[in-house]
C-alpha cells in the first residue's frame, strides 16, 4: 500500500480515537484531573517505554551511523524551526513560536512509525524524540518562562525520553534482550502511546470554544508555520544533507510533518502563559494536520527519489 495512504488511514483511525475522547469529556467520564494523570502516564512512563523496546535488536555497528546521520537531521530541523518562529513570529506571543517550533511526535510521531516500520523505525524515532525533549525541557521552558527557568545538566539527563533512550542504548550495547514475558508486556503498554494520546487531544478540543479555535485569523497564521512553512524548509534541509537511507529519510520527514506538541499546553500552564491558547492551537493544528501530513510525505518522496 502506498505510504501516504497507509499515513491517511492512520489518521483516520487516530481522530475517530480522538472523538472518543471528545465525548468523554463531553460527558464528563474525564476531568480535568483525570486527562492530567494520563499525560504523566503517557510522558513519564509509556513514551520511555516505547523508546526502551525500540533498541531491542541485535546489535548491528552500522546502525550507530545512521543513528548519528538522524541526529544531524534532527538537529537541522529543529534549528530551522526556531530560527523560523523567532523571524516570522517574532511579534507574536511565546506561546505561538513554542508551538510553531515543537512537534507531537511522541502521540502522533510514534503510531505512524510503528504502523510503517515498526519498532525499527522507533529505533531512529528515538533520536529525534529524545533531541526534542531535550529542546523542550531547556530553550522551550527558558522560553515560556521568560528567563525565570534555569537550564541545568540534571534537566537535559533526567527527562523520561532521555532516560528511556539511555536505558534502551545500554541494553543494545550490552547485547542484552529482555526475556519473551517482560518483552510482550512492555509492548502492550507502549501500544497504549496512540490512544491515550489522541484521548488527551480529544478532551482539549471538548474543553475548547469552536470558535475560538476556528474563527480566529492569528490562530491560523502560527498553525500554518508548524504545518507547511517549516515542513518545506525541512524538506530542503533533509534533500542537501548526506542522508540517503530510506527508512530515516522517512522518519525524519514524518516528524518533520507532525503538528504542534501537546506540551506547549502543558507548559504554558506550568511556566507561565495562555494554557487555553496552546490547547486551541494544539487541536486546530492536529485537525488540519490530516490534510497535510499526507501532502508534506508525498513531497518529501518527491524530493528523495
Amino acid at each position: 500500500m502506498d505510504t501516504t495512504l497507509v499515513i491517511f488511514n492512520q489518521l483516520l483511525q487516530m481522530y475517530i480515537i480522538m472523538m472518543f475522547g471528545f465525548v468523554l469529556v463531553r460527558f464528563n467520564y474525564l476531568n480535568m484531573e483525570g486527562s492530567q494523570q494520563l499525560a504523566q502516564v503517557v510522558t513519564k512512563f509509556i513514551i520511555p517505554i516505547v523508546i526502551v523496546m525500540s533498541f531491542q535488536k541485535d546489535y548491528d555497528s552500522s546502525q550507530l551511523y545512521l543513528l548519528f546521520k538522524t541526529f544531524i537531521g534532527t538537529l537541522a530541523i529543529i534549528l530551522s524551526r526556531i530560527a523560523l518562529a523567532h523571524t516570522l513570529l517574532r511579534n507574536r506571543s511565546k506561546i505561538d513560536r513554542y508551538a510553531a517550533v515543537f512537534s507531537n511526535n511522541g502521540f502522533m510521531g510514534i503510531p505512524i512509525v510503528l504502523e510503517l516500520l515498526g519498532y525499527e523505525g522507533i529505533f531512529y524515532l528515538s533520536v529525534y524524540i529524545v533531541t526534542s525533549t531535550v529542546f523542550q525541557y531547556t530553550y522551550g521552558k527558558w522560553m515560556l518562562s521568560e528567563g525565570r527557568e534555569v537550564i541545568t545538566l540534571l534537566s537535559i539527563l533526567s527527562n523520561p525520553a532521555s532516560l528511556g533512550a539511555f536505558i534502551g542504548l545500554g541494553l543494545y550495547l550490552s547485547r542484552i534482550s529482555l526475556p519473551t514475558i517482560l518483552y510482550n508486556s512492555l509492548d502492550t503498554i507502549g501500544s497504549l502511546s496512540s490512544p491515550l494520546g489522541m484521548i488527551l487531544l480529544g478532551g482539549y478540543l471538548a474543553r475548547s470554544k469552536v470558535k475560538d479555535i476556528f474563527l480566529r485569523k492569528a490562530n491560523y497564521w502560527t498553525v500554518a508555520v508548524r504545518l507547511i512553512i517549516s515542513p518545506i524548509i525541512g524538506i530542503f534541509l533533509l534533500w542537501v544533507l548526506p542522508i540517503t537511507h530510506p527508512s530515516v529519510l522517512l522518519i525524519l520527514a514524518i516528524t518533520n510533518a507532525t503538528p504542534t506538541a501537546v506540551n506547549t499546553a502543558i507548559f504554558s500552564q506550568l511556566y507561565g502563559g495562555d494554557y487555553e491558547y496552546g490547547a486551541r492551537l494544539i487541536v486546530l493544528a492536529s485537525l488540519l494536520s490530516i490534510v497535510t501530513i499526507p501532502l508534506m510525505i508525498s513531497l518529501s518522496s518527491a524530493f528523495f527519489l
